[in-house]
């Protein structure tokens, strides 16, 4: 983006935050706009979905209502995939292939006003549980109001305005922030009873050391591990433990391992093929010896950060089990 085009998009952000800041929270307004044009870009026009009950579903979602009911359905984090499977089965997708026929856009998928609420609420419900996922607090009133701005076509900022912002606030300001956290997570870490720090920056505990005449060397050394990996909030972002597994990891397990679910999958790797963090760390213990490590985001993934749940400088705590080595 050119100076120039940056600095004019800030204007426009001080100036309306300025003049709505008892009003709207301004990021807050921008996730609903994203969320306002995903649903219009992704989801068929001739379902023509009823958005009041879209914005009411995630209003209660916002209110903690996590378990959402309507006609005969509840809807749970859970089982949303489930629900909207059955009613795209029975009918629906059909209907809507039909539709996409009429290019007056007049067909009517729905069988029955029950139906439409449903899978109105499904979507509304769909867009609430991506909200945890946000590396901000959405306030509800400003998220609400842009859906809504934006359906009535009363939206204030342009499609343009709202998509440079949010790159610019995922590109900037979402990394600045993440390295000033991690400092400070680490420098509190840091002070706790037992913590240690390597010459390169890492954070560990001992927990269990094992038997030190059988542990990992060198960097082509192979480890056995059982690991939960958590974020600075302690959101688990990945576990071979069955216990600490993510709910959609387990999910997969159940359907295609079947035989494994309920069961902890311990691992091998090399340490030449993992984070920096993970190289130098494995070599604090032994076989049997257990350890948690604070890894800083530079040994970690870095100013990229990977899948939905790393951003970009995060630092990164993992709980270790070293199950087994076997030196090169």
């Amino acid at each position: 983006m050119k100076k120039a085009t940056l600095m004019a998009l800030l204007a426009i952000c001080t100036v309306f935050t300025a003049k709505a800041k008892e009003e709207v929270d301004t990021i807050s307004y921008m996730t609903g706009l994203q969320v306002s044009y995903e649903i219009e870009n992704t989801i068929l026009p001739q379902l023509r979905l009823d958005y009041a009950i879209i914005a009411a579903t995630i209003e209660k979602y916002f209110a903690t209502e996590k378990t959402i009911k309507v006609e005969d359905c509840t809807i749970t984090p859970a089982n949303i995939k489930d629900v909207a499977k059955k009613y795209f089965n029975q009918g629906l997708q059909g209907r809507v292939m039909e539709a996409m026929k009429d290019s007056t856009g007049k067909t009517e998928v729905f069988a029955a006003p029950e139906e439409k609420k449903i899978v109105s609420t499904l979507i509304g419900a769909d867009f609430a549980y991506k909200m945890k996922d946000a590396p901000y607090r959405i306030k509800k009133a400003s998220f609400i109001k842009a859906i809504e701005d934006n359906h009535a076509g009363k939206a204030m900022f342009t499609k343009e305005e709202s998509k440079r912002y949010m790159n610019r606030y995922y590109t900037e300001i979402v990394p600045q922030n993440n390295r000033k956290e991690s400092e400070q997570w680490l420098a509190k870490t840091e002070k706790a009873k037992g913590v240690k720090k390597t010459a390169s920056g890492i954070l560990y505990k001992i927990e269990q050391p094992g038997d030190m005449n059988a542990r990992a060397m060198k960097d082509e050394d192979v480890v056995k591990v059982l690991y939960t990996g958590t974020t600075m909030n302690g959101k688990v972002f990945d576990s071979n433990r069955w216990a600490d597994m993510p709910a959609e990891r387990k999910e997969m397990m159940e359907q295609y391992k079947p035989a494994d679910a309920g069961k902890d999958s311990p691992i091998e790797f090399p340490l030449n093929r993992v984070i920096k963090g993970w190289t130098e760390g494995m070599k604090l213990i032994g076989k049997g010896g257990k350890i948690t490590l604070w890894i800083p985001s530079s040994l970690a993934y870095g100013e990229r950060g990977t899948g939905k749940d790393i951003g970009p400088n995060q630092a990164l705590r993992f709980d270790v089990e070293l199950i087994d080595v076997t030196t090169k």
